[in-house]
C-alpha cells in the first residue's frame, strides 16, 4: 500500500489547486461496529467544495454499511447490520498542494438501521429469539482524509472515520476512494 501512495504522489498532476474547487468521489470501507464485536464493508459517495480560500470545504457523504457477526458455537450470524447512512461535513486543509490533501473533519450524521440479531449484550446467544432492530439516530462523525491528483483530472485516496450516535453501535471505519476533481 506504500509503495502505491508514493506512486500516486510522483504520478500526481496539478488537479489538487485551486482551480478545480469540486470533487467527487467514490469509496470502500472496512469498518468495525463496537456492538457484539461486529465488522462489515461500507461503500460511500461523496461530493465536496472547496470555499474561496481553498482550505475549508463543505461537502456531503452518503453511504451503504453492512456487517455482522458469525457465532462459531451455534454456527449462524448472530448479528446482521444494514445501515444507510448521511453526513454533512466541514473539513479544513492540513496540507494542500498541487498533488496532495491532508484534511481533518467533523460534521452531523444521521442513519437508519435495520438489525437482526439473535444475541443479547448481558446473557450471549440466545436459543430461538431473533430480534429485529428498525430505527434511525443522528450523531456526528470525525475523519482524517488525504487525495492525491492522478492522471489529469483523477482524485485517489484514503479516509479514516469515527461515527457516534445517540442509540446504537459506534463506527470506525477505514477506507480508501477514488473519484475526479472539476
Amino acid at each position: 500500500m506504500l509503495v502505491g501512495l508514493v506512486l500516486l504522489t510522483l504520478v500526481g498532476r496539478p488537479v489538487l489547486a485551486g482551480n478545480n474547487p469540486n470533487s467527487v468521489k467514490t469509496g470502500v470501507s472496512y469498518v468495525w461496529l463496537s456492538d457484539y464485536d461486529s465488522q462489515g464493508i461500507m461503500f460511500s459517495d461523496q461530493f465536496t467544495h472547496y470555499l474561496r480560500g481553498n482550505k475549508m470545504a463543505l461537502g456531503l457523504n452518503v453511504g451503504l454499511l453492512a456487517a455482522s457477526r458469525f457465532d462459531e458455537m451455534k454456527q449462524i450470524y448472530a448479528i446482521k447490520n444494514t445501515f444507510y447512512m448521511a453526513t454533512l461535513e466541514a473539513s479544513y486543509d492540513l496540507l494542500n498542494n498541487e498533488t496532495i490533501r491532508l484534511r481533518v473533519g467533523a460534521g452531523p450524521s444521521v442513519r437508519h438501521r435495520a438489525e437482526i440479531s439473535s444475541s443479547d449484550a448481558d446473557q450471549g446467544t440466545i436459543d430461538g429469539s431473533v430480534k429485529h432492530i428498525k430505527t434511525s439516530e443522528a450523531g456526528f462523525n470525525v475523519f482524517l482524509a488525504n487525495d492525491f491528483g492522478v492522471l489529469r483530472h483523477g482524485v485517489a485516496g484514503a479516509r479514516i472515520e469515527y461515527f457516534h450516535y445517540a442509540k446504537g453501535t459506534p463506527i470506525l471505519s477505514l477506507g480508501m476512494h477514488i473519484g475526479f476533481a472539476f
